[in-house]
C-alpha cells in the first residue's frame, strides 16, 4: 500500500513541473497574441488539492462438485482525485497587473537580485531623465536615443565593478529609491565611468546619491526621473521578436514590426520566437504553443531568448504581487 507520506515527493514535483510548464506556455502565447493584437489572458492556478484512496478486498472460497478445492482472490484499486482551482485575471486585478506601469521599486529589486541593469531598464523603462528608449508599439513608436543605451551600458559596467548601486528606503510610510555612485576605493577607469554616466544622465558631477522619481523630466540635477512601462506594453514590445508569416502582415492580420535591433533593446534582452506549421521536436523547444494553426516556440539552444522569457515571468510575478482573491473553500470527504 502506498502511504500518504510516499505520495509527497512524486506528486509535489509533478504538479510543480506542470505549473511551471503552463506558466512558460501562457507567457509565450500572450506574447504571440499581442503581435496579432489579441487581448492577453492570464489564468492563475490558485489551489491544487489531491485526494488519494486505496480500496482492497480479499476472499476465500471452495469450489467443485464431489471434491472441494479451496481458492482465494485479492483485489485492490488505487485512485487519485485532484481538485484544481483556476482564477482568470479580470477587473481591478487586470487593471493593476497589466495596465499600470511597473513600480520603479519593483525594478530595483530585480537589479538588487542580480539581473543586469541594462536588461531591466531596456525593456521595462520608457524614458530616463529625458532619454527615450526605442518603441515599436504604435502609440509610442519612435527610435531610441543613442544616449539611452550608452548610459545603460555604462551603468551595467559600474554595476559589475561595484561603482553603482541602488537601494530602497522607507520614509514616512512611502517607498523611495536612491541611486548611489561610489567615489572611494575605486580604480580610475571606474571613477571615469561614473562621471560619464552622470554626464549622460545630466546629473550633478560631484554628487554621489540621487533620488529616483516617476516622471518624464528631472526636477533638478540630483534626481533621476523615470517612466516605466506596463506589462501589456512590454508584451507588445517583445512581440517584435515573433516570426510571423509575411502574408499575415500583408493582409493586416499581424502588426508589421521589424526584428529588435541595437536601437530597441540591449543584447542581453532579445526574445526570438520561431514559428512553423509543424510542431517542433520536443528536445528542440524550450517551450511551444499552437496558435492560429501554427506552432510558435523558443529554441532550447537560444540562451538569450530563454533568459528573456524567464525575465518576463519574473516581471509578471512582481507586477502581480499584492492582494489576490481568496480561493473558494473546499471540503474533501475522508475516503
Amino acid at each position: 500500500m502506498r502511504s500518504g507520506a510516499k505520495t509527497i515527493v512524486p506528486s509535489r514535483f509533478d504538479y510543480s513541473a506542470a505549473i511551471q510548464r503552463s506558466w512558460k506556455e501562457e507567457m509565450l502565447l500572450n506574447v504571440v497574441r499581442r503581435r496579432y493584437l489579441d487581448p492577453p489572458m492570464f489564468m492563475a492556478v490558485q489551489q491544487v488539492i489531491t485526494q488519494y484512496s486505496f480500496d482492497r478486498s480479499a476472499s476465500v472460497f471452495w469450489e467443485g462438485d464431489e471434491t472441494l478445492y479451496p481458492g482465494a482472490s485479492v483485489a485492490g484499486r488505487w485512485a487519485e482525485s485532484p481538485t484544481i482551482t483556476y482564477s482568470p485575471m479580470s477587473g481591478e486585478r487586470f487593471m493593476r497587473v497589466l495596465l499600470e506601469p511597473i513600480p520603479p521599486a519593483a525594478l530595483i529589486s530585480l537589479v538588487q537580485g542580480g539581473w543586469p541593469i541594462d536588461t531591466v531598464f531596456s525593456i521595462a523603462v520608457r524614458s530616463l531623465n529625458g532619454l527615450n528608449a526605442g518603441s515599436q508599439v504604435p502609440l509610442f513608436k519612435r527610435t531610441g536615443d543613442p544616449q539611452f543605451f550608452e548610459a545603460l551600458a555604462v551603468l551595467k559596467d559600474l554595476q559589475s565593478n561595484g561603482g553603482f548601486s541602488m537601494r530602497v528606503e522607507q520614509k514616512a510610510g512611502a517607498t523611495g529609491v536612491v541611486a548611489v555612485f561610489r567615489g572611494r576605493d575605486l580604480d580610475q577607469a571606474t571613477l571615469a565611468a561614473g562621471k560619464q554616466a552622470r554626464q549622460l544622465l545630466h546629473l550633478n558631477p560631484e554628487a554621489q546619491e540621487f533620488t529616483l522619481a516617476i516622471g518624464a523630466t528631472q526636477k533638478n540635477d540630483t534626481e533621476i526621473a523615470m517612466l516605466t512601462r506596463s506589462l501589456i506594453e512590454i508584451l507588445g514590445e517583445t512581440s517584435a521578436g515573433v516570426d510571423v508569416p509575411a502574408s499575415d502582415e500583408d493582409e493586416g492580420r499581424a502588426v508589421k514590426m521589424r526584428p529588435p535591433g541595437a536601437s530597441d533593446l540591449t543584447a542581453s534582452f532579445k526574445l526570438r520566437v520561431r514559428s512553423s506549421k509543424d510542431k517542433p521536436p520536443a528536445d528542440s523547444a524550450f517551450t511551444a504553443v499552437q496558435y492560429r494553426k501554427r506552432w510558435f516556440w523558443v529554441d532550447d539552444r537560444d540562451l538569450t531568448s530563454k533568459s528573456s522569457l524567464s525575465f518576463l515571468l519574473m516581471l509578471f510575478m512582481l507586477a502581480e504581487s499584492g492582494p489576490t482573491p481568496s480561493p473558494p473553500s473546499l471540503t474533501i470527504s475522508k475516503p
